[in-house]
């Protein structure tokens, strides 16, 4: 009988450090909405009024004043520097950027430096 007390408390301990250990250690935060300061660093021969920053996930565009775009997004969603709607003939597309409150975006057109980070991409990938 002394052996199914001692076997219960175990059990009993185990479950609250498990427990504990999810709400304080493990349990996923929740995403939040954070407000972005985009900066904009033209590695192009275009105005800075040709780029905008979009959130992927919801679509929503952001356009560059002087050289910075204002915009809100969760944490979990990503960015990336794409073309300003406005000029339909002029495509462009980033890489995809995690959501942080002040980011920095660098447009490549020269294709040498924008392949040099595709293939570093690749290298950290395939390591």
């Amino acid at each position: 009988m002394k052996k199914a007390g001692i076997l219960v408390l175990i059990i009993m301990l185990v479950s609250v450090s498990a427990f504990l250990l999810w709400e304080f250690a493990l349990k996923p935060t929740p995403p939040e909405m954070i407000f972005v300061t985009a900066k904009l660093d033209n590695g192009c021969e275009f105005d800075e009024s040709t780029f905008a920053v979009e959130v992927y996930e919801t679509g929503y565009v952001s356009t560059f004043k002087k050289g910075v775009a204002y915009l809100s997004a969760r944490s979990d969603h990503r960015l990336r520097l794409i073309a300003n709607p406005s000029f339909p003939k002029v495509q462009y597309e980033g890489d995809l950027e995690p959501v942080t409150s002040s980011i920095t975006l660098k447009s490549y057109c020269d294709v040498s430096e924008r392949m040099m980070n595709i293939f570093k991409s690749m290298n950290n990938t395939f390591k």
